[in-house]
């Protein structure tokens, strides 16, 4: 992506100067994530440095003061729009309606119009102390996207031979209706914003104008689908790990399982290598995984509790807070970040801005025993597992799964928190069940190959609702297999000429397998990071 601004304090070679522009970007990154939560007045130097977690004299190396910070924020986004939207679909100016469905991807899709950076836009743009720096920076970029469209408006006119139609109205109507869907993602969070709805609102006024060329009935995303060579090749993974799974939320268990301090769990994941570890004072901090000297795992299996941290190999030692320890050289461990979406702790890697972590879950409020944990490894492409998830409204059928429902509502009454079945994108499904919590997490292996690994964690207190947590861990098992070998069989398909996906299919399915095509080798190669 094209970057705007200074990259950073000149000297050195080529890994010096991506280490600076990485620095950089991280700081821009915690601003747009400052100016999302407090706007361009109220955003300071020292609520962006605490979001980036760095020193607040290393700002002095990259910007001559706040204002510049801000501008610069503003700047990129004002360039990844005009690389993920203006270049790609005025590329397409010959085939208008192709290019026009494409603006309504792009305009309303989580790259481009992330509740956190829409909240940027319209905090420039109204707060009177900011607007010139918006008009500035952006009004330029603002005319090119309204000429773009008014040209492909005209273009339909043209070809339709509809001469009475007014192509500036109809051009700024689009408009209108663009801003106004992204006005009302503003005032949402991540997990609340329905991208099919608003896409389908876009393509509705397309229609009413324009009813041949944009049929009411159609809705493109509903039957997406993958050429069966997605799913077993290895160009397209090397793709996902960089563009998917590098910098996304990864699940790494329970707030409850991090009793005291030094206590630690592991994540492995696609560019995530994490040891995560309660301190003293109660917080949680992620490292990377790995000693400094050469990158071998520092905490063995995937929990414990530590006194301190060390590579008995190289002689390292470190405190739980990641500084060195006694005549341990080198700087502190590299550190990675950590959340929590209620109860649940996910960890990622800082390079890139944060996707938005889930809403709450229903059994947010429960205690829990530790988890069971069954591990699978797969004959299939981990996105089949994925699909599966996202186009099963329910887990695989099993008779024992109902009369575990049954006895929740006989136990809990019909006031109680229904069960609760939650996508986290990339690669997680977490499920609230009758006395129980589950976590499914796929892993890629290698191209058509896989990890599928289940965390049931059986609730505590209630004797019987500790019984009904220990039977869902004993159908968690019966799950598990269930769902590889379902997902094995569909990979053996998929070798069969024509073995391909077909059919409309639910939205969320057509939404990932959208985010997956973006990828494929050949296709417009995107230029943020993917949700």
């Amino acid at each position: 992506m094209r970057r705007a601004g200074a990259a950073g304090p000149g000297g050195g070679g080529s890994r010096p100067r991506a280490s600076r522009e990485r620095q950089r970007q991280r700081l821009i990154d915690a601003c747009i994530s400052a100016l999302h939560v407090y706007g361009p007045s109220n955003t300071t130097v020292e609520k962006v440095v605490a979001i980036a977690r760095m020193s607040p004299g290393i700002v002095r190396f990259y910007f001559d003061s706040k204002a510049a910070m801000l501008v610069a924020s503003l700047e990129y986004l004002a360039a990844e729009f005009e690389d993920l939207l203006l270049v790609p679909v005025g590329a397409m100016r010959g085939e208008p309606v192709a290019a026009l469905e494409r603006l309504v991807d792009l305009y309303l899709g989580p790259e481009i119009a992330s509740a956190r950076k829409v909240s940027v836009w319209y905090s420039f743009w109204g707060e009177a102390s900011s607007r010139q720096e918006y008009f500035d920076i952006c009004g330029q970029r603002d005319a090119r996207f309204e000429s773009l469209v008014r040209e492909l408006i005209g273009r339909l006119i043209e070809g339709s031979r509809a001469a009475h139609l007014d192509a500036d109205a109809i051009a700024l109507g689009l408009i209108g209706v663009l801003e106004m869907l992204w006005q009302s993602y503003a005032f949402q969070t991540e997990s609340t914003i329905d991208r099919a709805a608003a896409r389908r609102r876009a393509r509705a006024y397309l229609s009413s104008v324009f009813p041949t060329l944009f049929p009411a009935n159609r809705a493109p995303a509903a039957t997406a689908t993958l050429p069966a060579g997605a799913y077993s090749s290895p160009a397209l993974l090397e793709a996902e790990r960089e563009r998917l799974f590098r910098g996304s939320w990864q699940f790494v268990g329970l707030a409850g399982e991090f009793a005291a301090a030094g206590d630690y769990r592991v994540a492995e994941a696609p560019g995530t290598h994490a040891l995560v570890v309660r301190q003293a004072d109660g917080g949680l901090r992620a490292f990377v995984n790995a000693c400094p000297q050469r990158p071998h795992a520092l905490a063995p299996g995937r929990d414990g509790r530590l006194a301190a941290i060390d590579c008995r190999l190289h002689g390292l030692r470190y405190d739980i807070d990641g500084t060195p320890l006694a005549a341990t050289p080198g700087g502190a461990l590299a550190e990675l970040e950590v959340a929590r979406a209620g109860g649940v702790v996910f960890v990622r890697a800082r390079t890139s801005p944060a996707p938005a972590l889930p809403g709450p879950f229903a059994a947010d409020g429960a205690a829990f025993t530790a988890p069971a944990i069954r591990s699978i490894e797969v004959a299939a492409d981990w996105k089949l597992i994925v699909e599966h998830w996202l186009e099963s409204p329910a887990a695989v059928d099993d008779p024992a799964e109902a009369w575990s429902a049954a006895r929740y509502r006989a136990l809990n009454g019909a006031t109680a928190a229904p069960p609760e079945r939650r996508y986290v994108a990339p690669n997680l499904l977490i499920e609230s069940r009758p006395g129980a919590l589950t976590a499914s997490l796929v892993v890629p292996l290698a191209a058509g190959r896989c990890r599928l690994t289940s965390y049931t964690y059986p609730e505590d207190g209630d004797p019987r609702r500790r019984a009904l947590g220990f039977l869902a861990a004993r159908l968690a098992a019966r799950r598990l297999a269930a769902e590889a070998a379902l997902a094995a069989s569909v990979q053996r398909g998929l070798d069969v000429p024509g073995g391909a996906p077909l059919g409309a299919v639910p939205a969320p399915l057509a939404e990932f397998r959208h985010i997956i095509g973006r990828l494929l080798p050949g296709a417009p190669r995107p230029t943020g990071d993917l949700p």
